[in-house]
């Protein structure tokens, strides 16, 4: 009887137990809740749950498939509990009737949030250009599609294709691109003068016809090509972009003269959107189905005058798989790019794959824009809005960031991988959005998360070289990283790596 009824006649205990322990740290996000029953969506549920296990390691406990210490036992079992009647609740006939809680703001929590995710989505809001990599199979490309299948709006023309939402774009880098032409097109007079389009710039065409919509670029296996030449303007356009009346703009990628040439107008603005051809005349001439909506027609009016731009709702994610096939990325790259390095998750990722595998869908209620455009792209403008609440501790802030990238640069003398502005201006924009995502944390742990994540995404992917140039930089490395986990554990890998094979860098 003891061994039988040891976890009591009824679950009170336990109820107590699991309410007491995660409500006061849901209370610390400052996200409308301070009571862990009062979250009855099992969306939000499970992102509030991510997000805890991410700020909060007492809590890892959570994500086990067991927790057999005592009170840990019974917060584990209620969670799993209380888990699966919001999911039974989420798709009940009645589930209408308390749809309304949904409308709660979670400015920077969603379903899609699980650990690594809130990474690419704090980088993405830092810069609109990710490097997802690692070996192939682990799902990067699925990641992309995902965001946009999450975000996509409850629009009959974003929606119109069930495989694929109308904010994605998946296109394939092949080996023999060396030119931008692949990616925005060119100037031809086969077949009578003409501009010839391509898939991206229709998709950026059509991005800005839906401005408060995220639009995903997926380049996938971007490195089978050299980067540096196919996407050369695109880098340099990147670095161009700014707020100017709230909306961060870019310099053109391609010229408004184009879209202005006689010429070319009247095709282009058809093409562009995607408008049938109906018949040709007997001149040759192509005869379109329709006219452009009035929106269409101010978009073009708009490529016209400005040329084509980075929409601000556009994200480029390119997937890369780091073996000898593949191109090696430049300095150049890296630079401007935030790197996320994606492996098979720790414990038993196969299994994993058979029991929490989902397949992709629209949501009913689509996540909020917020979660992946960047709000801003300089760090003046972060230091001013932080300093209004908060002078002496900006001040602080600045100073340790100048600290931190003296010492960064001091560990890594004598090589050619020195950091500069560019990576001090993105350090203060991601710690600006994980300020964002909580405003009362500590000031320290935000910065000290920054720097570990800037130091895995922007500098560590630089680092590569045999023993003469690395052995002692390595060395400096690993003792200017001992606070940083992250970059710590990586430095560790690199530094094995180049006692085998005496050679290294941060792909493995």
């Amino acid at each position: 009887m003891s061994l039988v009824n040891q976890h009591t006649s009824d679950f009170s205990d336990y109820i107590d137990m699991f309410e007491k322990t995660l409500s006061p740290y849901i209370a610390k996000l400052n996200i409308g809740f301070d009571n862990v029953f009062q979250i009855i969506s099992f969306d939000q549920y499970n992102a509030i749950l991510d997000r805890l296990q991410n700020d909060f390691s007492e809590l890892d406990y959570l994500a086990k498939e067991r927790e057999n210490n005592g009170n840990k036992y019974m917060v584990w079992s209620c969670h799993r509990y209380y888990r699966n009647f919001l999911s039974i609740l989420a798709n009940a006939d009645f589930r209408a009737n308390i749809d309304s809680q949904q409308k709660r703001s979670l400015q920077v929590i969603s379903s899609v949030s699980t650990q690594p995710h809130t990474d690419y989505l704090r980088a993405m809001r830092t810069k609109p250009f990710l490097l997802l990599a690692g070996i192939s199979g682990t799902g990067k490309s699925r990641i992309v599609k995902q965001m946009a299948f999450d975000s996509c709006p409850d629009n009959a023309v974003l929606r119109s294709d069930p495989t694929s939402p109308g904010n994605y774009c998946l296109i394939e880098v092949k080996p023999n691109w060396h030119d931008s032409t692949e990616l925005l097109g060119y100037e031809s007079k086969i077949g009578g003068d003409h501009y010839q389009l391509t898939p991206f710039v229709k998709f950026l065409a059509k991005a800005m016809l839906h401005p408060d919509v995220p639009f995903f670029v997926c380049l996938d296996e971007m490195n089978l090509a050299p980067v540096e030449q196919y996407f050369a303007e695109f880098l340099s356009v990147l670095e161009s972009r700014t707020k100017i009346d709230g909306h961060i703009v870019s310099e053109p990628l391609i010229k408004a003269s184009i879209f202005a040439n006689a010429e070319y107008e009247r095709d282009l603005k058809h093409e562009i959107f995607d408008v049938r051809i109906k018949e040709k005349d007997t001149n040759g001439l192509r005869i379109y189905e329709a006219e452009l909506s009035p929106q269409e027609s101010t978009a073009y009016e708009r490529l016209k005058l400005h040329g084509l731009r980075i929409p601000d709702n556009v994200i480029v994610v390119g997937t890369v798989n780091m073996d000898e096939t593949t191109h090696q990325f430049s300095r150049k790259v890296i630079d401007r790019a935030m790197t996320i390095e994606m492996n098979l998750p720790e414990g038993d990722p196969f299994m994993d794959f058979f029991e929490n595998g989902s397949e992709l869908a629209y949501r009913e209620t689509p996540t909020s824009p917020s979660l992946y455009l960047a709000t801003e792209t300089k760090a003046s403008a972060v230091v001013k809005e932080l300093a209004v609440d908060n002078a002496e501790k900006t001040e602080w802030l600045k100073g340790e960031v100048a600290a931190f990238l003296t010492r960064l640069n001091g560990a890594l003398d004598g090589t050619p991988f020195k950091v500069a502005y560019r990576v001090q201006n993105e350090l203060m924009l991601y710690f600006f959005q994980l300020w964002l995502e909580d405003k009362a944390a500590d000031w320290e742990k935000i910065l000290q998360t920054s720097c570990d994540q800037i130091l895995m995404m922007k500098v560590l992917p630089r680092i590569e070289g045999d023993g003469e140039l690395l052995e002692k930089p390595l060395e400096e490395l690993a003792r200017f990283c001992e606070p940083y986990s992250n970059a710590s554990k990586k430095i560790a890998e690199m530094k094995s790596r180049l006692e085998k094979s005496q050679f290294t860098s941060f792909w493995p």
